[in-house]
């Protein structure tokens, strides 16, 4: 009996094992819509962010929701900023199509622009509680020595 419970727990000490690197994966990965520890939903699909120079992919930008009707923009880079890089996300805010409003990630409630060896980050949350808020994101990417853009992208304005 003693020998069957040993074999049994072994057996599940061996699965719960497999399943460890892909539980680290997950929270390894890059989620949408991140806010500090917690997520939001994308209110529209993700835009690309394009490198300047050669027109590639090298992340996406999108506008979040919580359930508060809260918004923010959020972007994610495929690679970390290089020493000589930064990325900046803006939220435009428009009320009745007139834009009233723009904020960054180095606003009290972001998390700062992406320093070199980051990927990420968020704006301020700003309310949409009113029917007449519409909400717009961009990204840009520069190089810290010259202040070229060296990538952009942006969402379509939304609700």
């Amino acid at each position: 009996m003693v020998k069957k419970v040993i074999t049994a727990l072994g057996v599940a000490t061996a699965a719960l094992g497999c399943l460890t690197p892909a539980a680290s994966a997950q929270t390894q990965a890059a989620p949408d819509c991140q806010y500090g520890s917690s997520y939001g939903v994308v209110v529209q699909p993700t835009a690309a962010i394009t490198a300047v120079v050669g027109g590639g992919r090298v992340g996406t930008v999108e506008v979040c929701r919580d359930s508060s009707y809260n918004y923010w923009g959020f972007a994610i880079y495929d690679s970390p900023m290089s020493a000589s890089e930064y990325g900046q996300v803006y939220l435009n805010r428009f009320r009745d199509g007139a834009l009233t409003e723009t904020i960054t990630c180095d606003d009290p409630g972001g998390n700062k622009r992406i320093a070199p060896g980051q990927t990420r980050c968020w704006t301020p949350k700003l309310t949409g509680l009113s029917g007449r808020w519409t909400f717009q994101a961009y990204s840009e990417a520069y190089s810290s020595h010259t202040g070229a853009l060296l990538a952009t992208g942006h969402t379509g304005i939304i609700r």
